[in-house]
Order: C-alpha cells, then structure tokens, then sequence
C-alpha cells in the first residue's frame, strides 16, 4: 500500500505539541510553498479534518524542543 503525503486541518493544534507521533516539519505543497508545518507519523488521528486535504510535494523533519518529552 503507498503512502500519499497530505496536508490536512488540525482539529486542536495544541493537542499535537504533546503528541509522541508529532514532529514539525518544512512541506512544500504542489504549488511550490514551503510552509512549516506538524507532521504526524500515525497513520489516522481524531485530531484532523481530512474534508479539505491536499496533496503535498515533499517533507523534510525539523528539530523542535518544544516537541521534546
């Protein structure tokens, strides 16, 4: 099964900062942006509204302390 890489809506953004599968990351969006952005490694989540989602070009991690538990 491939992996498609999106960009959706966190429903409570501040619920990801403590999150173990949270890390923020630089994604470039189809258009060319690039824009910093959480990246969750869990493969579904409560916490996203998938009902406006759109495709991202690539994902490179950034180290957050904040994300550090």
């Amino acid at each position: 099964m491939s992996k498609q890489l999106k960009v959706v809506k966190l429903l409570e953004p501040e619920l990801c900062l403590k999150c173990r599968f949270a890390e923020v990351a630089d994604v470039q969006t189809v258009r060319g942006n690039i824009e910093r952005m959480i990246h969750c490694r869990r493969g579904d989540c409560d916490n996203w509204d998938t009902k406006r989602s759109e495709p991202a070009k690539e994902l490179r991690s950034v180290r957050d302390p904040r994300l550090d538990l």
